[in-house]
């Protein structure tokens, strides 16, 4: 990987990730069709790659061009000792590639242990038997009932996996059976909806964009997104008081942040709440626009299609007018001056010439003559070598002197054709700024006009920012005003419930004391303390009749300790405003 590639990744995945962004919050606002826009530009994003491959490149040479540097000669080239080979993990381009390998694989292991975690936490879970909670999936088919088990590992309900899927509950959430219809419709929601795939494929993107900060918004977007479209989807069949409760419950023990990545759960965080409570209680309808949804997704899939084929490459480098060294380089050596004579060697003593054959002498003679003989060869040999010896250093000491002047002036030709080399690139170097000055002269004004075209444009855009940020305004007050409505006719009502439920207490505690008394009227007759001492036997227990008078003195008493507690509930009621 370049740093050119990296820039290259960055820009394009920043518009394609803020284009979808900026659709799916200003085009419309329905929470399905946010979720669906940006479903469409994470699956972009992830055929990014593959579109920069697949497609032509457009080449834009926006790079400045690289300095040619002059060829040596062939004797220069020889004589420099190459640098010592430098290892290929050691190159910035590999310690990029290192970089970016490191936060791919990091994220991706997170997701991989997220998978992991999810699986062992729903293998060893034990199943929910609650009919509350079994009666939400009771109606659907075997083979769409997901998997509800009960772990004491979550912190909140979860759902995961592709269909049927897993839900998972925790201990205390599964004890409050009145939550279970509006828990069971969110989950339910996001299996129908395969939110969990999206989630996963998002995660795979930010593997590879994650040194995009726009595109890790993409995924908070997402997922909070995904968590407002459950939320409307679940709306049909639950009460909307109801639900905003159990996700106030929820929101009150929230989701630890070690739970794991590839899951989706249902409590909201202090900065999700208060917009998906405002999403809840605005009547946004649930239905989907297939055509908006379509627009909006094949305008950016155009807009990225010709974008991921633009290259950035290097500008084209001046023509240079000078013979370039190389040439020089290849020029023949100049003659060498003529070496100066050496020392003349003493001529070698010619031969001797071989004496005139004698008569055939006697044995004694014929002996001497052939050591003579001998003698006279062997310093006839040691006189050559001295000669030849002496004719070679002579020699070599002239060689040597004319190598070093024919280097010496072949160095000065080679220093002088790179001087001349160096001012030709600075000539060209100076026409090429001309040329610049030039063209930015004659175009002056269109930049300027472009300028002011950009500044208006920009002011137009900031206006219309503010239009939108004063309807977002308006339209929060509205939703808090509704909230605000809503909560004082929930109070409302929660009054005049009470005071029914406190009138219906006193009713009842003033017929039980009228039981009382009867009773007590009862016990004074003495039959019926036997037939009552008689039953009690039966049921084998035993009652004297001392305690059964106890109790009728005792009655009355009791009796009236409960009528004035049923005034004290009546006034009670009253009093509640």
């Amino acid at each position: 990987m370049t740093w050119t590639l990296l820039i290259s990744l960055l820009v394009k995945s920043s518009l394609i990730a803020g284009a979808g962004l900026a659709a799916s919050r200003h085009l419309t606002q329905r929470p399905v069709e946010r979720v669906d826009i940006l479903r469409g530009t994470v699956c972009l994003l992830l055929a990014l790659p593959v579109i920069m491959n697949a497609l032509p490149p457009i080449e834009l040479a926006l790079l400045p061009p690289l300095t040619e540097t002059p060829t040596l000669a062939a004797s220069d080239i020889a004589s420099i000792t190459p640098p010592p080979p430098t290892a290929r993990w050691t190159t910035p381009g590999a310690i990029l590639g290192g970089l970016w390998l490191l936060g791919a694989a990091l994220i991706g292991a997170r997701l991989a242990l997220g998978l992991r975690t999810l699986t062992r936490w729903t293998r060893k879970a034990s199943p929910v038997t609650c009919p509350a909670w079994l009666a939400p999936i009771e109606d659907l088919p075997p083979a769409d009932r997901p998997n509800l088990v009960c772990s004491d590992k979550v912190a909140g309900p979860l759902s995961w996996g592709v269909a049927p899927g897993a839900i998972l509950v925790d201990p205390a959430t599964l004890a409050e059976r009145n939550t279970a219809s509006a828990i069971m419709a969110h989950e339910l929601a996001h299996l129908r909806r395969h939110d969990w795939i999206f989630l996963v494929i998002s995660r795979v993107v930010l593997a590879i964009f994650w040194f995009n900060p726009l595109v890790w918004r993409l995924h908070a977007v997402l997922r909070q997104r995904s968590e407002e479209a459950a939320d409307a989807a679940a709306l049909g069949t639950v009460d909307r008081a109801l639900y905003a409760r159990t996700l106030v419950r929820l929101a009150a023990h929230p989701t630890s942040l070690l739970a794991p990545a590839a899951s989706l759960p249902m409590a909201a965080d202090a900065r999700t709440l208060k917009s998906r409570i405002a999403s809840i209680m605005t009547d946004a309808p649930a239905r989907r626009r297939p055509l908006t949804v379509a627009l909006c997704i094949g305008t950016i899939a155009l807009v990225a299609a010709p974008l991921a084929a633009f290259a950035v490459t290097r500008q084209l480098a001046p023509p240079i007018p000078p013979v370039p060294p190389a040439e020089v380089a290849s020029a023949p050596l100049p003659p060498a001056p003529a070496a100066e004579p050496a020392e003349a060697a003493p001529a070698a003593p010619p031969a001797p010439a071989a004496p005139a054959a004698p008569p055939a002498p006697a044995a004694d003679a014929a002996d001497a003559y052939d050591m003579a003989q001998a003698r006279a060869q062997a310093a006839w040999d040691r006189a050559q070598a001295r000669a030849e010896a002496r004719t070679q250093a002579a020699f070599d000491r002239g060689q040597a002197q004319d190598q070093a002047r024919a280097q010496a002036a072949w160095d000065r030709a080679q220093a002088q054709a790179q001087a001349e080399w160096a001012r030709a690139q600075a000539d060209a170097a100076r026409v090429n700024a001309d040329e610049i000055r030039r063209q930015v002269e004659a175009h002056r004004d269109e930049i300027q006009a472009a300028a002011q075209v950009a500044a208006a444009q920009a002011r137009a855009q900031s206006r219309v920012y503010a239009e939108q940020a004063r309807l977002s305004a308006e339209d929060a007050r509205r939703i808090g005003e509704e909230a605000r409505r809503a909560g004082e006719h929930a109070r409302v009502v929660a009054m005049k419930q009470a005071r029914l439920d406190m009138a219906k207490g006193a009713e009842q505690m003033r017929a039980g004391a009228r039981q009382m008394r009867e009773e007590a009227t009862r016990l004074r007759d003495p039959a019926y303390r036997t037939k009552q001492i008689a039953d009690n036997r039966a049921r084998g227990q035993t009652v004297t009749d001392e305690e059964l008078k106890a109790l009728c003195r005792s009655l009355p008493g009791k009796a009236e300790d409960l009528e004035r507690r049923a005034d004290q509930l009546e006034e009670r009621a009253r009093e509640v405003s």
